[in-house]
């Protein structure tokens, strides 16, 4: 989905009317895929079979945004035909009129298969399942790369899944790094990012992901705070290691401090957008659409929010203080480098936690945030074709760095059973992308 805006054939667009959207897991947006008719695009630009596997995947993205564990889906409703049929066939049918396989009836089979297909598709294959149980998501990332072969991805719109993850969840520095992103066009395009406040988004990770209604959102948290075990303590932001759902906002947007995202919007002010008028009264205010490009503003105007979820509660009625302390310490560089406030005004009876001293030493090296970081001082647009250029390098540089020091080798030495199955299926490896570089024009 990142890409909203490009050229296609029979369309030329100049490249400095391209918009690219880096979707931060939870922060809303996914209505614009629909807006910009991404998925027809996706459709017309690969193959037949490419064509069906991507309708499947939006089709099943669709339906996880609406339920954990989706129950009324296409594949029930075919799953549930099939095994009544099997059912009917079975009672009607002489039994030496029904074909067997390896002296079972292949009704039997029939009916099995739809019954596994249905279980697996609403409890195995949905998000909480693929995006917290360790070995399913593996299992995940190499089956939807290899076994696959890589239907469900479009490199084209940097949207759908590989061995990477979910290519419209990934952080800008990777795009750049596994080349679906070139610097030229980073550093000519627009690019989009919607952040929000990290206390609602916590709320929101919650309830996508979690386990049923039962599994409370402290006790939730707390299991996060596990999942979360190699960022948290070796800064690990692959996939493989580290889910996208997992990840801080900032990672997203920025690379060793400097913004990398041309513009950067809160979610809580795009109610301010709701129509033109309202656009204009909000670019005399002072807030994160004031000093937005014309082409990010036009996009955001009017913006559904078409995968809310209705709750009984509001988000800041979750918490209590150590789910608060507790959000804070997974979250606490988004606060500082997005300005949020720690405390949270709808719950006065709790108090806010304390800055972490190492976390304003790390925050005092980030640029503040920008809603248009591509412009000087004059209003003209300032080219930072270097920096792109050297997040592509270092993202690179780490992954190569990271497959030699953990090879095969040297992760049965060391039993390392986390990159020795990442190392079974290559996902320090980036992949090969045909990458349109004009050096001219970067000159």
């Amino acid at each position: 989905m990142p890409w909203l805006i490009k050229s296609t054939n029979g369309n030329e667009v100049p490249i400095e009317g391209h918009l690219f959207f880096v979707h931060v897991p939870r922060c809303g947006g996914t209505s614009l895929m629909q807006h910009f008719s991404i998925p027809q695009k996706v459709f017309e630009s690969g193959s037949i079979l490419h064509a069906y596997a991507m309708k499947y995947f939006f089709m099943r993205y669709k339906a996880l945004e609406s339920a954990n564990f989706p129950i009324k889906t296409k594949e029930n409703a075919v799953c549930s035909l099939l095994l009544f049929l099997s059912i009917v066939l079975h009672i009607f049918l002489e039994p030496q009129r029904v074909p067997t396989l390896f002296g079972t009836s292949v009704l039997v089979y029939l009916g099995g298969l739809s019954i596994y297909v249905s279980l697996f598709t609403t409890f195995v294959a949905t998000a909480p399942v693929i995006g917290r149980i360790t070995p399913v998501h593996r299992w995940y990332l190499w089956f939807v790369h290899y076994p696959l072969c890589r239907l469900c991805e479009s490199i084209a719109w940097c949207t759908g899944t590989n061995k990477h993850g979910y290519i419209m969840h990934l952080t800008a520095p990777k795009l750049l790094g596994y080349g679906y992103v070139t610097p030229y066009q980073m550093d000519n395009m627009c690019s989009l990012a919607i952040v929000r406040n990290p206390y609602s988004r916590m709320v929101s990770i919650y309830g996508y992901n979690r386990f049923g209604e039962r599994e409370s959102f402290p006790v939730f948290l707390k299991r996060w705070k596990k999942l979360m075990r190699h960022y948290t303590e070796k800064g690990e932001k692959e996939e493989w290691m580290t889910p996208c759902h997992c990840l801080p906002m900032f990672e997203y947007t920025h690379h060793e401090g400097k913004q990398i995202v041309q513009s950067v919007v809160k979610q809580e002010e795009l109610k301010l957008l709701k129509t033109r008028d309202g656009a204009k009264e909000a670019m005399k205010q002072d807030n994160t659409i004031s000093d937005l490009p014309d082409l990010v503003r036009d996009a955001l105007l009017g913006m559904p929010h078409a995968n809310s979820r209705k709750t009984g509660q509001k988000w800041w009625e979750f918490y209590d203080q150590e789910t608060m302390e507790l959000t804070y310490e997974l979250y606490k560089m988004d606060f500082e480098v997005f300005g949020y406030d720690l405390f949270i005004k709808e719950r006065p009876d709790l108090i806010p936690p304390k800055k972490d001293r190492s976390v304003l030493l790390k925050s005092s090296t980030f640029n503040s945030f920008s809603r248009n970081s591509l412009v000087g001082l004059d209003g003209l647009r300032v080219s930072q074709r270097s920096l792109f250029s050297s997040v592509r390098s270092s993202v690179r540089s780490d992954a190569e760095s990271a497959m030699r020091s953990h090879t095969l080798k040297q992760s049965l030495v060391t039993g390392n059973k986390d990159e020795l199955l990442g190392a079974l299926v290559g996902f320090r490896v980036v992949s090969k992308v045909a990458e349109v570089e004009d050096e001219d024009k970067l000159d």
